[in-house]
Parts: C-alpha cells; structure tokens; sequence
C-alpha cells in the first residue's frame, strides 16, 4: 500500500512541477467564460424583448467564433512548434495535440452545450434556473484530466519520439 502511495504523490509531484496548476486553471476559466457568454445572454435576453431563438443564435454564433479561434490558433502554434522543432506537423499533431486536445476540446463543447442549454431553457421560463450539477462538474472533471495527460503524458511523449527519430 505504501509502494502505491509512493506512486500517486510521484505522479502529483510530477504534474504539479509540469504545469498541471497553470493548465487547469487556465482551462477552467476559459469553461467559466463559455458559461458567461450564456449568462450575458441571458442577462440580455430577460430584458429585451427578443425572440428566445434569435439569443440563442447570437449566443451559438460567440461559441463558434471561439472554436473557429482556437482552430486558428492551434494550427498556428503546431506550424510554429514544427518549424521551430523540426518535426513534421503530423507528427506533432498526431504525438504532442491530439492525446489531451481531444478530451480538452471535447470538454469545451460539452460545456458550451450545457451553457447553451440552460439558456434556452431560462429564457422559456424567463428567469434563472440553476444549470445542475452534472452540467458544471462533467466538463470540469474532463478539464482535469486533459491538464494531467498534458502536464505527465505528453513531455513522456515528446521525449520518446525524440528518442526514436
């Protein structure tokens, strides 16, 4: 039992000296302001007298502009790594993004769903209702463990292919 306890902390140590802090953090808040951009919404919607759909459109419009953002940047920064590395982009998609990027943005989509839900159905009942549980904590959960695969996984991954090319 002590060997496993020994592991966990080693793991712990590991991902907090590797960012895991700074990278949950910073993802946790950008989940936080997808969730504000539904409650500016609402906030908006619940004063003027717009249609229910038409806010919901402008709200899924903010949430496509930052996945279209992110796109962009994503790439920009894999072109920049592999030039700067001189590792093939495929490579350093495939190797280096993909592992925690998909459980990050599928997090992202979830959360923005969720939020996009609780607006509409706030603005069918023209005031506040509590988003749940599930709707904060399940994209939160998976936020961390895409922090953890990127603070512990991905430099192991790097240095194996390193390693082997």
């Amino acid at each position: 039992m002590l060997a496993l306890w020994g592991r966990v902390e080693a793991v712990i140590a590991t991902a907090l000296d590797n960012s895991f802090l700074y990278l949950a953090l910073n993802n946790l808040g950008v989940l936080l302001l997808l969730w504000m951009v539904a409650a500016a919404w609402l906030y908006y919607g619940t004063r003027v007298p717009a249609p229910r759909s038409r806010i919901c459109r402008l709200a899924l419009s903010c949430y496509l502009f930052f996945f279209l953002k992110e796109l962009l940047r994503i790439s920009s920064d894999i072109a920049q790594f592999s030039r700067a590395s001189q590792i093939p982009h495929r490579d350093v998609l495939l190797n280096l993004v993909l592992p925690h990027g998909l459980i990050e943005y599928l997090a992202f989509a979830l959360g923005a769903a969720l939020a996009l839900a609780w607006l509409g159905t706030s603005l069918k009942s023209r005031r506040w209702r509590h988003p749940g549980h599930r709707a904060l904590l399940i994209p939160a959960l998976l936020i961390l463990l895409a922090a953890a695969i990127e603070s512990t996984l991905t430099p192991h991954l790097y240095a194996i292919y390193l390693a082997n090319s």
